[in-house]
């Protein structure tokens, strides 16, 4: 515990999930962790606020736990003045999700900021690591040569290691967990994303097969296998994993939003622009989703449509450079190329080494008939291509210079 502080972390919780509240407080001592918990801190008789007021000051930090009934009336009456002076007090707030949650509460938006732990169960050894992370503010250390580790330690040594980077060493830790325990689902599965990472995508499906087989209701198996499959070009087999995976988590925009990808390339726009519509409507801030939505309906010949899809792309992220290059050519395909010009304007300005928007205001520009101007920007884009290597790109720029110059 901190010097200073009383308690390592102040649990605001619904009585209902008392339960699963109790087991995090356990695990957290064994970790070494103080936690405050209302039954064992407040005497009977006593007031909750006055109490919960009073301890304040002695915490480090705040785990908000959210079940899947929300929190209590009074917590969400007082939960925004007492983030309030954690926040005056510089103590970190953070938001847990309870199995079966999977995103913040309508009536807990103003927490969507801060950076939330997911538990897909209450033994999750990911979320306890990344929970003791946030309350210590610090990383867990292991160091495996000088202690025997246990398969969860080893795990979250491996967890640590993939975060940072170093996907090679983190493949070592996981097979060092399933050597102990080897119906660890989530070393299977982390081990899956570190292979992916390398280009090991048959590694990964091995892995992610045997996460499912220990787990059949491990829905992010089920996702990332998806995505493995799409990278090797097996669309229907990905289609299959995704569908899989919203079975079981209906409300998983990410799923419908993959579906949608392996739909598209498969032709079936339709089918792309029905997920792509659900994963909006699960979470309406979606950007990609309306940008690859505004992408079917354009191929489907709905270009005021796209353009929709592509403006609300932008509102959501205004540094969306490809949502301005894909409505410039929407625009430019209407015949609007002025308008064009201005959103491939954007893109540059946002990211002034895009070369792909220099090459697209210069047809614009050559449309307009201003030769000069595009000649200007096609002169630009092989520069930048030359820069970034991309030869055959680059032959094309001077091809279009040449057929100008002519």
């Amino acid at each position: 515990m901190s010097e200073g502080f009383e308690f390592d972390v102040f649990l605001a919780h619904n009585s209902v999930d008392k339960p699963h509240v109790r087991e995090i407080s356990n695990k957290l001592r064994e970790r070494g962790l103080k936690p405050w918990l209302d039954e064992e801190q407040i005497p009977p008789g006593m007031s909750f606020q006055d109490e919960i007021q009073k301890a304040i000051p002695l915490i480090k930090s705040a785990a908000i736990i959210i079940g899947t009934q929300g929190l209590g009336k009074w917590q969400i009456m007082e939960l925004r003045s007492l983030i309030t002076k954690f926040v005056n007090l510089k103590i970190p707030v953070i938001p847990v999700l309870l199995p079966g949650v999977n995103n913040i509460p309508g009536d807990l938006l103003f927490l969507q900021e801060l950076n939330w732990v997911k538990f897909e169960q209450i033994d999750d050894a990911t979320a306890f690591y990344r929970l003791e992370w946030g309350i210590t503010q610090v990383k867990p250390e292991l160091h495996p040569k000088t202690v025997q580790l246990t398969a969860e330690e080893w795990f979250n040594l491996g967890y640590n290691k993939g975060e940072s980077g170093d996907n090679q060493g983190a493949i070592a830790d996981f097979n060092q967990a399933i050597k102990i325990k080897s119906d660890l689902a989530e070393a299977y599965y982390n081990r899956g994303l570190a292979k992916s990472n390398l280009g090991d995508y048959q590694g990964a499906i091995s892995d992610y097969n045997q996460a499912i087989e220990i787990k059949p209701d491990y829905a992010a198996a089920y996702n990332n296998r998806g995505l493995t499959k799409y990278n090797l070009g097996d669309n229907q087999g990905a289609i299959t994993d995704y569908t899989q995976a919203i079975e079981i988590k209906p409300d998983d925009a990410d799923a419908y939003y993959n579906r949608g990808l392996a739909k598209y390339n498969l032709g079936d726009k339709q089918g792309a622009i029905a997920d792509y519509n659900q994963a909006i409507k699960i979470k309406p801030d979606y950007a990609t989703a309306y940008n690859n939505r505004g992408n079917a309906k354009y191929n489907l010949g709905d270009k005021q449509g796209a353009i929709a899809d592509y403006n609300q792309a932008i509102k959501i992220k205004p540094d969306y450079t490809l949502a301005y290059i894909c409505c410039g050519l929407a625009k430019s395909n209407l015949g609007d190329n002025q308008g064009a010009i201005t959103d491939y304007n954007q893109a540059i300005k946002i990211k002034p080494d895009y070369a792909d928007a220099y090459i697209c205001r210069g047809n614009a520009k050559k449309n307009l008939g201003d030769n000069q101007g595009a000649i200007a920007d096609y002169n630009q884009a092989a520069q930048l291509y030359s820069q970034q290597n991309n030869m055959e790109w680059y032959l094309k720029a001077l091809e279009k210079i040449k057929k100008l110059e002519q």
